[in-house]
Order: C-alpha cells, then structure tokens, then sequence
C-alpha cells in the first residue's frame, strides 16, 4: 500500500523539470530572504516571543517556503513557524551543513508533508557578539 503510494509520488515528481536558471533563481531569493531572518535582532538575541511574528511575515510574503525553524548548536528547538515533534536533528543533513557552512543548500527531497519536491536552506545565526549559537533552516517548495 506505502510503496504504491511512494512509486506514485516519485513517478510524478520525476517528470519535474526545472532549467537551472529558475532554481538559481529561487536559490538567490530565499538566501536573501534566510540573511533578512538571521540578521534580525530579536532572532539573534534569542527574543523567543518575537520569533513567530517574523516567520509569519516572511512567510506571507513568499508563499513556496512551507516552515522556518531556528535549533540552538546542540539541537535544540528554539523556534519554528509551527509546531514541530520533537526529533533529533544533530545528524540532519541540513543541521550538520548548517553548523559547518555559512549557508548550506541540501539536495532536493519530497516533503514528507507536502507531497512536494522541495529543498532546505540553513544557515548559521550568531548574537550580536558573532558567537555562533543556532541553525536556521528554511524548507522550501520548487513546485507545487
């Protein structure tokens, strides 16, 4: 029954055909939109309460991101702009890349939640003294 149902999804999803110029494209945009979110004050002074009013924003504004979540360096949920199960994200491809990297840009995947074939932006969020203290990773729709 499962298998059938992921035969499906990948059988449509593989006739996807995005010419590089377009997911460059989508790439630069949502790199921009990650520095606007890391760069903001109250994320890197971990002002918990604000985040969810920030996410909101973005996300109105750019309907193909699905979620943006904030971890601290051990793999701490500190925010996201829903709720999310507890789950271990220490050896998550985009966690591990965005501890690394300055950005990191994963491979595409299908959304587990949408169906949708997508791809995760993280980058690295210091405080106001450029101490590194979290990930910050975008999901983000290339169709749907």
């Amino acid at each position: 029954e499962m298998t059938n149902e992921i035969d499906k999804i990948i059988k449509n999803h593989s006739k996807v055909v995005i010419d590089e110029n377009t997911l460059n494209k989508i790439i630069e945009e949502n790199k921009k939109i990650i520095e606007e979110i890391r760069n903001n004050k109250h994320i890197r002074n971990l002002e918990l309460t604000q985040h969810q009013a920030i996410y909101n924003e973005i996300m109105e504004k750019n309907i193909n991101i699905d979620i943006i979540y904030l971890y601290d360096t051990n793999g701490n949920l500190l925010s996201s702009s829903e709720t999310l199960e507890d789950i271990d994200v220490t050896n998550r491809e985009w966690f591990v890349g965005g501890l690394k990297e300055d950005i990191y840009i994963s491979d595409f995947y299908i959304s587990y939640d949408t169906k949708n074939v997508s791809l995760t932006i993280s980058s690295q969020v210091k405080d106001l003294d450029n101490n590194l203290i979290g990930v910050l990773g975008v999901d983000i729709q290339i169709e749907s």
